[in-house]
């Protein structure tokens, strides 16, 4: 699990230290890694191990924090695409 954690969070630093956001091709990879998220958390309370179901819930909430950062993205250059079509002098 600590493995997968590092890989996890080396691999999220990296793309959006390159990018400024997830571009949706590195998006299937994010979800991929976040299902782990979600079998540790399911095996951690299986089993009663703390750790594991820590672990999962981190995975999780990396890739909720993620999805919210995208919509917000979306979001502002919408926006930005609204404001342009009413001032488009500005």
């Amino acid at each position: 699990m600590k493995t997968t954690l590092i890989l996890y969070g080396i691999l999220i630093f990296y793309i959006l230290g390159s990018f400024g956001k997830i571009p949706r091709y590195a998006m299937n990879l994010i979800w991929s890694f976040s299902a782990g998220g979600c079998l540790f958390l399911s095996v951690g309370l299986f089993l009663n191990n703390y750790q594991l179901i820590k672990g999962g819930l981190f995975m999780i909430a990396i890739l909720a924090l993620l999805l919210m950062h995208t919509l917000l993205i979306k979001h502002h250059l919408f926006k930005e695409r609204q404001d342009e079509k009413i001032n488009p002098e500005q």
